[in-house]
């Protein structure tokens, strides 16, 4: 069972037996050495646990580049964490939320002194308000297609105090994330002749140790990898055109590769050196955009085009013997496919919005398709070519429409448990969610075409205050939400009280305590705990 960690706090100091024994009580002396101790201890294991319970989502498609979140939120979604924290104009573009720990990143088109512009954002993580702009170059869409919205596509990348951004016409940006000063540029149409596909870039620039990889569309070795400290070449590699689709990071038969869905096929690198991993073509041809990125589960990889282009779906499973890799399609489809949205991965199934016969729309279908096989489980109508991430173990899906739903993750049924209007006033010209939710410290959010919008559907964690002493030799623990939130019955249900004399053990090695937990004005009680060399130490734990 997946565990989840609360707030650490223990008994600090095990007190002789002799007289506390014999006198059914602790002096005053001894108890204050013990509070203090255990106050000090779980103060610095609480700031150590609050600093790793979340992650941040880094970049498109967050922390793993797959879509996936170990977030814990509420699936309760009715009253008040339907309220957005706040709602603001954020016009134009198709880009989604980078967060980092002090703001949300996108891009936007705006009219600078007359002119159109791609800028790069910063909104406030607590109010929505803007923090600063950048200018990052000229915003023009003349393949048309897309409406009086359309704007860049790409998403921001975050790493160390930094933003990492492309433009629509391939110039590459370091910026510093606290005020957007250009830290570098580097333009990839000047510097290697990179040429502009039809309806510009979209692909957002992914970054893993101190490298961001792209595919810049440049001479006969396409594909590379830029430092982050300078902006200057690392490797390049590959003959491969680009596409709208942003490359996945994953680890397949304890390989770490980069792999591309490019105008030919899939094509995985070595991340260290570009070297060729394997590639393999698609079974249908090449047609106008491919947008959705790679999608990895084990060793199968799934990517798809548009069935409007005459693309569609595929399954492929890698292998590696002796170094040498072999890889082989499982299975292709041209229904269903999707345009640019990317699926999550979850058991072995895909959960994502796909579109319906000759072109996506706002009636695409979550469905959901079984990897190893092709087949659909369930589909249902109505999500159009909005985003879905999966969070623990549920969907969280943006609607075109501005819906955000939690649905479950059962591959035999459509399991809704929750929805609500997340950017109110769709319209399919001026207000619309081509975008990818994102998701950090149990808020979601949401982008539109027009609206970017940010909600608590956090759940807030446990701590344990200080043990308290009783005779004759008894430890009483009470448990309370770090925010003051009352806790509730059918959480406290779920809870369980571990122990163990190291705190270092794995935690299938400690003991579940038999002792009763009661609930009484939102706190959770343990009581009569036996004092001792075994159990010195005490954590909650509560399924994800």
């Amino acid at each position: 069972m997946g565990t989840f960690f609360a707030h650490l706090s223990f008994y600090g100091r095990r007190e002789p037996n002799s007289r506390a024994g014999v006198q059914g009580r602790t002096s005053p002396s001894q108890a204050q050495a013990i509070s203090c101790t255990a106050k000090i201890l779980g103060a610095i294991l609480c700031l150590m646990f609050a600093s790793s319970l979340f992650a941040d989502w880094p970049q498109y498609r967050g922390p793993n580049h797959n879509g996936v979140s170990s977030d814990r939120i509420n699936l309760q979604w009715s009253g008040a964490v339907t309220n957005p924290l706040w709602r603001v104009p954020v016009t134009n573009g198709l880009s989604s939320f980078t967060i980092g720990p002090d703001a949300a990143f996108t891009q936007i088109r705006r009219d600078i002194d007359g002119s159109p512009r791609e800028v790069c954002v910063a909104l406030s993580l607590s109010t929505g308000a803007e923090l600063w702009s950048t200018d990052i170059g000229v915003a023009d869409y003349p393949f048309g297609g897309v409406g009086p919205d359309d704007g860049p596509r790409s998403t921001p990348a975050f790493e160390n105090g930094s933003v990492y951004v492309l433009s629509s016409y391939l110039t590459l940006y370091r910026l510093d994330a606290t005020n957007g000063a250009v830290v570098w540029s580097t333009n990839l149409v000047d510097g290697f002749g990179s040429t502009i596909i039809a309806w510009e870039n979209a692909a957002s620039p992914l970054l893993e140790n101190g490298l961001i990889f792209l595919n810049a569309n440049a001479g006969t070795a396409r594909v590379m990898a830029l430092r982050t400290s300078d902006g200057s070449l690392a490797w390049r590699s590959q003959n491969e055109g680009l596409t709208h689709s942003t490359p996945t990071a994953a680890t397949i038969h304890g390989v770490r590769q980069i792999i591309f869905a490019t105008q030919s096929g899939l094509l995985s690198l070595d991340p260290a050196t570009g070297a060729l991993l394997w590639r393999f073509s698609y079974p249908f041809f090449y047609a106008t955009s491919l947008g959705a990125s790679p999608v990895v589960w084990d060793d199968l990889v799934f990517v798809c085009g548009a069935h409007g282009y005459g693309m569609g779906s595929m399954v492929v499973q890698a292998a590696r013997t002796n170094n040498a890799w072999t890889v082989t399609k499982l299975w292709s489809t041209n229904n269903p496919a999707a345009h640019w949205m990317s699926p999550v991965a979850y058991q072995g199934f895909l959960f994502g919005q796909f579109g319906i016969q000759q072109y996506d729309s706002p009636t695409a279908q979550l469905t959901c398709v079984d990897m190893r096989t092709g087949a659909i489980q369930w589909a249902t109508e109505g999500f159009g070519r909005g985003g879905t991430i999966l969070v623990g173990d549920h969907l969280v899906c943006l609607t075109e429409m501005g819906d955000l739903v939690l649905v479950s993750t059962d591959t035999n049924n459509y399991v809704e448990l929750g929805r609500f209007t997340a950017i109110p006033d769709f319209d399919p010209y001026t207000n619309r969610c081509w975008n990818v939710p994102a998701i950090s410290n149990g808020r979601v959010y949401a982008r539109s075409t027009a609206f970017g919008a940010a909600f608590d559907l956090s759940v807030p964690a446990l701590k344990l205050d200080p043990p308290q002493v009783r005779p004759p030799n008894r430890l009483e623990l009470t448990a309370r939400t770090l925010d003051g939130t009352p806790l509730d019955a059918s959480r406290a249900s779920a809870v369980q009280l571990l122990s163990a004399a190291n705190p270092t053990l794995d935690l299938s090695l400690w003991t579940r305590l038999t002792n009763p937990l009661w609930l009484s004005n939102g706190l959770l009680y343990a009581t009569n705990l036996v004092r001792g060399n075994s159990n010195g130490f005490f954590i909650l734990s509560e399924p994800k």
